[in-house]
């Protein structure tokens, strides 16, 4: 019974790193020609932001080929996340609270549902995802190009885990305490990008504010009962909404990708967050057009996002 119950762990672990790390799989063969890697973020300074006295929290999160370091304890309130990665395929940090009584193995089984590739599992493990813990966001990026996200921290523990070691043998995860004395900032966005159902329509990002290379965004997921993430990634001139629809029509619901991609370069932006949940991302954007993305699953039928229109297209200035 004990080495059916480890089985079937490894084989769920697999699944969510299939989920994951297949999602971005496309915009990593986009970048076959080599997209040059974009400057490091600035780090936020007083003058980018205003929340309460004192200065800002941060956490300093590096990912390696062979290890992830993160704190163990930070302060209360807006916490910056900065977070990079030395090896490509590792360093996609989340951030997640755990629900009462819940553990990492919980945490697992029911992300790996939620983001599972066969639709019939994904309305259950949604289900039991939002039951078991909050999704506060991350940050993926890529070596060479790093990103800070700023998360309001209230007193407890939270979990930061690696999306793409999640079915590896030993998945990088680390628990951080929360204690002290509230303090920080948080940056202030030059644009907010919202996640939305509109009545008669479906689910729709809507860009309030201009998006600027190498500030700050707002992202906020107001779409019920769903966890989402944003992705930006450049697309060739040219190319239209029909034609990125079009294409978004013909994935497959098997973690795979169609050939003609329009896309031309990696994947940048927030990894999930849950209902009602924002974050303040930084990541190494360029003055550029870009396709706004998501590849989550529809929490009520496990159909990708994004083919029922959670796309957008948009400028960095």
């Amino acid at each position: 019974m004990t080495h059916h119950r480890n089985r079937t762990r490894n084989d769920r672990r697999r699944t969510v790193r299939r989920a994951v790390a297949l999602a971005g799989a496309a915009l990593l063969l986009a970048g076959l020609h080599g997209p040059a890697p974009a400057a490091p973020a600035p780090p936020v300074s007083a003058a980018d932001a205003s929340y309460t006295a004192g200065a800002p929290a941060t956490v300093d999160l590096v990912s390696t080929a062979t290890e992830f370091t993160a704190p163990a304890t930070t302060r209360p309130g807006p916490t910056t996340f900065r977070a990079s990665t030395t090896q490509s395929g590792k360093g996609w940090i989340g951030l997640a609270r755990l629900k009462d009584g819940k553990g990492w193995d919980d945490f697992l089984d029911v992300l790996s549902r939620a983001l599972s590739d066969t639709p019939s599992d994904v309305p259950r493990g949604a289900k039991d995802l939002d039951e078991t813990a909050v999704l506060l966001g991350g940050l993926v990026i890529h070596p060479g190009q790093p990103g800070t996200f700023t998360q309001l921290l209230r007193p407890g523990r939270y979990l930061l885990f690696d999306y793409l070691t999640a079915g590896d043998a030993e998945p990088r995860h680390r628990w951080l305490t929360v204690t002290g004395e509230a303090a920080g900032r948080f940056p202030e966005p030059t644009a907010t990008v919202v996640a939305r159902n509109v009545p008669g329509v479906g689910p729709r990002f809507e860009v309030r504010g201009s998006l600027r290379a190498g500030r700050p965004l707002r992202y906020v997921n107001r779409i019920p009962r769903q966890v989402n993430e944003l992705l930006f990634v450049k697309i060739a001139e040219g190319t239209t909404e029909a034609e990125l629809k079009a294409w978004f029509d013909a994935l497959p619901d098997d973690g795979t990708f169609p050939p003609d991609s329009p896309f031309r370069s990696v994947s940048l932006g927030s990894l999930h967050l849950s209902t009602g949940r924002s974050s303040v991302v930084r990541v190494p954007l360029e003055p550029d057009r870009y396709a706004a993305i998501t590849y989550s699953k529809d929490a009520t039928d496990g159909i990708k996002l994004v083919k029922k229109g959670l796309f957008a297209v948009v400028d960095v200035h």
